[in-house]
Order: C-alpha cells, then sequence, then structure tokens
C-alpha cells in the first residue's frame, strides 16, 4: 500500500513545472505540518491526518493581522469538525477593502496498517477575476516508518482553482515528523514544491517546526516554526503556547523575517475540543 501512494504522489510531482498565487493560509497551516497534524485541523493541512487516530475533534480559529497601514482587524476565520476521517470546514479570510473570500472543505480519510490516505474537496468563493465557485483538490497520505518516524505528503491545488487573482500553483509536499520524546517532544519539516503559472521551472521552499509539551495536571505545549524561502532566507516565524490537552487554547503570533522592518504581523487564537474514539 504505502508504495503504491508513494508511486501515485510521485507521479503526480512530475506534473510540477510551472508557482505563485496562493490561497490564505488556514492558520493551523502556519505551525502544523503535513506529518504531524492529526485532528480536524488536518483538512487544511494534509487530509490523511483525519484518519491518523480515531478520534473525533471540533476547532474554532480566529486571526488578526496589523497591516503596515490601517488599524488592527480581524482577518481570518475557520470552523472544522472531523469523526474518524469524515471531515467539514469553513475558512473565510477579510482583506483591506471591502473583498472577502471564503473556502468550504470536505475531506475523507481511510487508514491502512502503519498509515492513512485522504482527499479534499475545496469549493472557493470570491476573487477578483469573476464571480464563480471554483474548486480544488488535496490528495494526501501519512505512513509510519518506525514508531518515532512519520512522513506526509500532499498533493494540493489539482485542478489550479483561482484563488485571489491568479489560479494555484499544483504544489507538492514531503514532509517528516520525528517524534523525540513521545508525547512530548516533536520536531518536523517540509520541503515544498510549486510550479511556475505562466513561465518554466518550479519555486521550492522549506518549513521547520518544533513543539514541546509539559505534562503538568493541565498540560502545556509551546510551538515554533519558522517559513525558508529557496535562497533559505526566513520568510516567517511563529510562537505560540497551547493550555490543555483533550479541550485546549491555543494563541500564536507570527511575523516576517527579522530586521529593521521586522514586526508582529498576526495574532491568533485556536479553541479545541477532541475525544478519542473506540477503534472499530
Amino acid at each position: 500500500m504505502f508504495r503504491t501512494v508513494v508511486l501515485v504522489l510521485g507521479v503526480a510531482g512530475l506534473w510540477i513545472q510551472a508557482a505563485h498565487a496562493q490561497a490564505v493560509r488556514a492558520r493551523s497551516g502556519d505551525y502544523l505540518f503535513a506529518a504531524s497534524a492529526s485532528d480536524a485541523r488536518a483538512l487544511w493541512v494534509n487530509p490523511a491526518g483525519l484518519a491518523a487516530s480515531f478520534e473525533a475533534s471540533v476547532l474554532a480559529e480566529f486571526a488578526v493581522e496589523r497591516p503596515i497601514a490601517g488599524d488592527l482587524r480581524l482577518a481570518q476565520w475557520s470552523l472544522g469538525l472531523n469523526s474518524r476521517g469524515l471531515s467539514l470546514g469553513y475558512q473565510r479570510d477579510r482583506f483591506q477593502g471591502s473583498l472577502s473570500t471564503s473556502a468550504l472543505r470536505f475531506g475523507l480519510a481511510l487508514p491502512f496498517p502503519k498509515g492513512a490516505i485522504g482527499a479534499a474537496i475545496t469549493l472557493y468563493k470570491g476573487n477578483l477575476v469573476d464571480s464563480t465557485t471554483d474548486r480544488g483538490i488535496d490528495l494526501g497520505a501519512r505512513y509510519r516508518i518506525v514508531r518515532p518516524l512519520e512522513l506526509g505528503m500532499v498533493l494540493r491545488n489539482i485542478g489550479r482553482p483561482v484563488l485571489l487573482d491568479a489560479p494555484g500553483p499544483l504544489t507538492a509536499v514531503a514532509s517528516a515528523a520525528w517524534h523525540l520524546l513521545p508525547n512530548r517532544v516533536v520536531v518536523a519539516g517540509e520541503a515544498i514544491v510549486a510550479e511556475r503559472l505562466g513561465a518554466s521551472g518550479y519555486d521550492t521552499s522549506y518549513r521547520g517546526g518544533l513543539q514541546a509539551t509539559i505534562q503538568w495536571s493541565v498540560p502545556i505545549t509551546v510551538v515554533g516554526a519558522i517559513d525558508l524561502g529557496e535562497s533559505l532566507a526566513l520568510d516567517q516565524w511563529l510562537v505560540g503556547i497551547a493550555i490543555g490537552s483533550q479541550d485546549r487554547v491555543m494563541t500564536a503570533a507570527s511575523g516576517g523575517a527579522f530586521g529593521p522592518n521586522d514586526r508582529l504581523e498576526r495574532l491568533s487564537v485556536t479553541g479545541m475540543a477532541s475525544r478519542q474514539l473506540g477503534i472499530p
């Protein structure tokens, strides 16, 4: 099964030769990785993660941003739920001015020994090109090589939907997550390859992150993540803290590259409730 998944995603990855316009990334995608997301937030990161564990979860996520010119404002909010691999989510993005876009996403994932495969279909509404609703598909896979090491693979924007002002590029993601200490410390990384629409070649970028949990009576988790460009220059940083286990709340702050013009760009709050279900 694993070889079949790798072959399918590998062949799909060969389509990548042409990237730039993207939908606004869900806040969950700023700190989660394709090899580690495993609850309702996986719908926006890697749909295979929806079946990584037998659980039911619901989430609400709100992000505010501080534009270079303008007041602090609500920039994004999203809702989602997942139950044993069947998931539904909604994301709303608000831009400066009167433009808003929305994404309604349906996900389905199926487990297999040591892993899972999944797919998500998204209906995008609102862009600068026309008033139609565009559709995109994501395919994903998860596989545990050994107990501490998990791999994740995703092919995004199949169908190249118009996301804001241009079609979204076909994008391939390869991810790995290493559980240094089970349920305590996780290190994760991603490599992203996206086609250049209207030009030859492709763009690459990288992400890395760390999650550390202190198992007190009320667990506390510290999260950090960075996005790196093709030249390995820092594009974005994020730090966050989550309190709780099954029921938890998380706050996160992020900004651009460090330097004289660096500033705090986005703050978010996430509420999550999850319950482990019996294995069928």
